[in-house]
């Protein structure tokens, strides 16, 4: 299983939950989380990344944590989400 999602790089598990999509049969996802993948298929199929940028940098600053960690997050968040198989080119 990923760490993180390959879409928006959030962790598959958060604060000891599993947040995981699902595939078509039901089984869990070992890519993409409950957010963005569901039924085998993006939630959001004609998200750009753009756009997944701009909701990943909001969930963070909304996020837990302290405001040093979250500053950090936001940052490197960029680099992150170039690198996560769903925006790879």
């Amino acid at each position: 299983m990923e760490k993180f999602c390959q879409s928006c790089g959030m962790p598959l598990m958060l604060h000891g939950e599993d947040v995981r999509g699902t595939e078509v049969d039901g089984t869990k996802s070992s890519k993409f989380c409950s957010y963005c993948y569901a039924n085998g298929a993006f939630i959001e199929p004609n998200i750009t990344m753009d756009e997944m940028l701009t909701r990943g940098k909001a969930a963070i600053r909304n996020g837990k944590g302290n405001a040093f960690k979250k500053w950090l997050m936001v940052t490197f968040y960029p680099m992150q989400l170039k690198n996560l198989e769903r925006w790879k080119k």
